[in-house]
C-alpha cells in the first residue's frame, strides 16, 4: 500500500503501456536473475531502430507542448553489444546495480534525414542492461498480454539529441528500452517440439465449435423431443467447458512462444519484434518517490550475427 501512494498516476500509466510490470502489485510479476550462468544474450550484437514519435497513452505533449502532435516520426539507428562487465551505474527502472551490466555502443554516431537535410546523432560509449524474469503476464508494446522468458531493459545516452519537425530527442537524454527476450535456445527448441501439441489444441477447438454449431442447427430445425433437447443442452454445457479449457491452453502457449517476426541471433537468442522507449519526465533522482517516465516511441531489434 505504501508503494501505491508513492507512485504517481502518470508513472503508473506509462509503465503499464510501455511493457513494464504493474508496480502497484504487492508482489511484482518478475524477479531479477543473476548471471551466475551468463545469459546467451551476452556477446551478441544487435541493430536497434528507434521510431520516435507520438504513441497512444504518452504524456509527452503535456510535458512538452507541441511535441509529436503533427505526427512526425524520427528514425534513428544504433548498433549495440551486450557484455558481462558490471555496470558502474544504477537505474532502478532497469534493475539492481549488482545485476546491471555494460551495454557497448558500437556505432557512436548515426544519421537521419530531416527537413534540414542529413543530420548526425551521437551516443555515449556505453549504457547498461539487465534481464528480469516475469512470473506473470506483462504487456508488450502493442498492449497484448505475454509472458516472455525475460524482460530485457537497457538504456542509451544521447548527448547530441535529434529533431525531425515536431518529433525530438532532447540533448543529453537517457533513453530507456524494454522488450521481450528468449535467451534459452534449448528451451526454444522444446517449444518447437510443442508445435504439434499446439496444432492438436487448435484442431480440438475447431471440433468443439463444429459440434456446438451442429447441435444448435438441429434444435433450430425443430422436431427434437424434450429428452433430446436435455441431452443437447448437456452437450452444449460440456462443449462450453471444453472450449474454455482448450482456449486457455492455446493462449498460454501463444504467450510463452516468441512472436512472429522476432529476430534471432546466431546462437538462437530471440528478441521481440517491437519494444518500448521511455525517458524520464522530471529530474527527481530515480531512488526518490515521484520519478516519472514518458513514452518516447517504439523500437525494433535485428541481430547482426544471424543464424547461417
Amino acid at each position: 500500500m505504501i508503494r501505491k501512494a508513492l507512485i504517481s498516476t502518470t508513472c503508473l500509466h506509462v509503465l503499464l503501456v510501455a511493457l513494464f510490470c504493474d508496480l502497484c502489485n504487492d508482489s511484482p510479476p518478475f524477479q531479477v536473475s543473476a548471471l551466475s550462468t551468463p545469459s546467451p544474450l551476452t556477446s551478441t550484437k544487435w541493430n536497434l531502430r528507434l521510431d520516435v514519435g507520438l504513441q497512444p497513452g504518452t504524456w509527452m505533449p503535456k510535458r512538452f507542448p507541441g511535441w509529436g502532435e503533427a505526427g512526425a516520426r524520427l528514425p534513428i539507428n544504433v548498433d549495440v553489444k551486450f557484455t558481462t562487465t558490471p555496470s558502474p551505474t544504477r537505474e532502478s527502472l532497469v534493475g539492481p546495480k549488482d545485476q546491471t551490466y555494460v551495454l557497448d555502443i558500437l556505432s557512436k554516431t548515426s544519421t537521419f534525414v530531416s527537413e534540414s537535410g542529413q543530420q548526425e546523432v551521437t551516443f555515449a560509449d556505453s549504457g547498461g542492461w539487465c534481464i528480469q524474469r516475469p512470473t506473470g503476464d506483462v504487456r508488450n508494446a502493442a498492449g497484448s498480454a505475454v509472458r516472455p522468458e525475460g524482460l530485457l531493459r537497457f538504456w542509451i545516452d544521447c548527448p547530441s539529441g535529434a529533431k525531425k519537425r515536431d518529433a525530438a530527442v532532447f540533448p543529453g537524454t537517457r533513453i530507456f528500452f524494454t522488450t521481450g527476450v528468449w535467451d534459452d535456445p534449448e528451451g526454444l527448441e522444446g517449444l518447437e517440439g510443442v508445435r504439434s501439441e499446439y496444432e492438436r489444441v487448435v484442431d480440438d477447438l475447431n471440433r468443439v465449435m463444429d459440434e456446438t454449431r451442429e447441435i444448435r442447427e438441429e434444435n433450430q430445425e425443430g422436431g427434437v423431443g424434450v429428452l433430446d433437447k436435455l441431452k443437447d443442452f448437456g452437450a452444449l454445457v460440456d462443449n462450453s467447458k471444453e472450449f474454455d479449457r482448450l482456449q486457455s491452453k492455446k493462449e498460454a502457449m501463444e504467450k510463452a512462444a516468441p512472436p512472429l517476426g522476432a529476430s534471432e541471433a546466431a546462437n538462437g537468442v530471440k528478441i521481440a519484434p517491437k519494444g518500448s522507449l521511455v525517458i524520464k519526465g522530471n529530474k527527481i533522482p530515480d531512488w526518490l518517490p515521484g520519478s516519472e517516465y514518458l513514452i518516447l516511441g517504439t523500437f525494433s531489434a535485428k541481430a547482426l550475427d544471424t543464424p547461417a
